[in-house]
């Protein structure tokens, strides 16, 4: 039998935080569950399934994206127990975020120099579309070619700088001014020499900001199940603020039919929190469209300069104001937004950059 995979996080040479388990965000108990009510395979469970399809259960399974609540319940009717069966408690004494990510690990060593790129290409990224508010998705992908989902898949380190074909790894040096990917490489490292990359790397590649995120959901989940309102935040990381940390902005939003938020001004204004960026708004829900786990109080910052990614939350503009939508990844590999009161999906892949933004960060009043 293979000796177990535990890829510890730690710290590269350069000092780069590296959280190899910054993909599993939402450990949970549906594997061990499902083998023990005789599922050994997961497609045997999607079958079963007719509401979720495989794609979307193997990521939920894979802890890549959060269960919404009536996904756990209807797993839970299947396998033949409660659903907050399926939830873990992280913070027990016999829970190992590594010995829980081992079924699903498929490289047997960590290549510490490819994380190592991989958090201060996303730093860089970052730290550049920050300075140069001109950086926008869409500049970005009629410049040079990045696709806005790909674009966020760079900013978030997703994949390592090698994965990426030649024709993406070359836009992405061109980026920087960079002719070729030794150039890129080295005006990388002159940034993060010079300290340019250290606001950013956290927001990248943080554990315990992970291991609080996580927390943060599968509490708003269990508060859910129970049919509780939560004030428990569940948003997706944010990206480093440039400006006054003083500064307010005025809080938008009042609500309107069909679930809409309508974009209007209320009178009040908030300091954005750190993680924002400088055209950051600031949005009242207005109501629980997404669950009890986002209260109708909740306000939310979106930052239109950001595509939206799987497991986080989009704002999309429609006539007079903005829907707000669960983001996860269709059986096409496309996204897909989704709300629960009222009951919606729509496709966001096709969506331009002023049609569609995504959610940073979420505070409770």
């Amino acid at each position: 039998m293979d000796a177990p995979v535990i890829l510890r996080p730690g710290v590269a040479s350069g000092s780069v935080p590296i959280d190899p388990y910054r993909a599993f965000i939402f450990p949970n108990a549906i594997r061990e569950l499902r083998r023990r009510a005789g599922y050994q395979k997961l497609i045997g469970l999607a079958h079963r399934l007719p509401g979720l399809t495989y794609i979307r259960l193997s990521k939920i399974e894979r802890g890549e994206v959060t269960a919404r609540a009536h996904e756990l319940t209807e797993v839970a009717a299947v396998l033949g127990v409660a659903p907050e069966a399926l939830l873990v408690d992280v913070d027990a004494p016999g829970f190992s975020i590594e010995q829980w990510a081992m079924p699903f690990v498929s490289a047997p060593m960590l290549d510490l120099e490819r994380e190592e790129f991989a958090v201060l290409l996303a730093a860089a990224v970052r730290h550049l579309r920050s300075t140069d508010r001109a950086l926008t998705i869409q500049a970005i992908g009629e410049r040079h070619g990045i696709a806005p989902v790909n674009l966020s898949r760079i900013e978030n380190a997703q994949r390592s700088f090698e994965e990426w074909n030649a024709p993406t790894r070359l836009a992405i040096a061109a980026l920087f001014g960079a002719p070729t990917e030794a150039a890129l490489r080295a005006r990388i490292d002159q940034l993060h020499r010079a300290g340019d990359l250290g606001p950013w790397m956290a927001s990248v590649s943080d554990p315990e900001a992970r291991m609080r995120r996580t927390r943060e959901r599968i509490a708003a989940l269990r508060a859910e199940l129970r049919g509780e309102a939560t004030v428990v935040p569940a948003a997706p990381t944010a990206i480093a603020m440039v400006g006054d940390p003083t500064a307010t902005i005025p809080v938008r939003g009042v609500a309107g039919a069909d679930g809409l938020v309508i974009d209007q001004e209320t009178g009040e204004r908030i300091p954005p929190p750190p993680g924002c960026g400088a055209q950051v708004i600031a949005l009242r829900l207005c109501r629980a469209t997404l669950g009890a786990g986002l209260p109708g109080q909740a306000i939310l910052f979106i930052d239109p300069d950001r595509y939206p990614v799987a497991g986080g939350l989009a704002a999309v503009r429609e006539p007079g104001g903005f829907r707000i939508l669960a983001v996860a990844v269709g059986m096409d590999g496309a996204l897909v937004g989704h709300s629960q009161s009222p009951q919606k999906s729509l496709p966001l892949n096709d969506m331009t950059q002023d049609e569609v933004h995504a959610v940073v960060a979420a505070r409770f009043v």
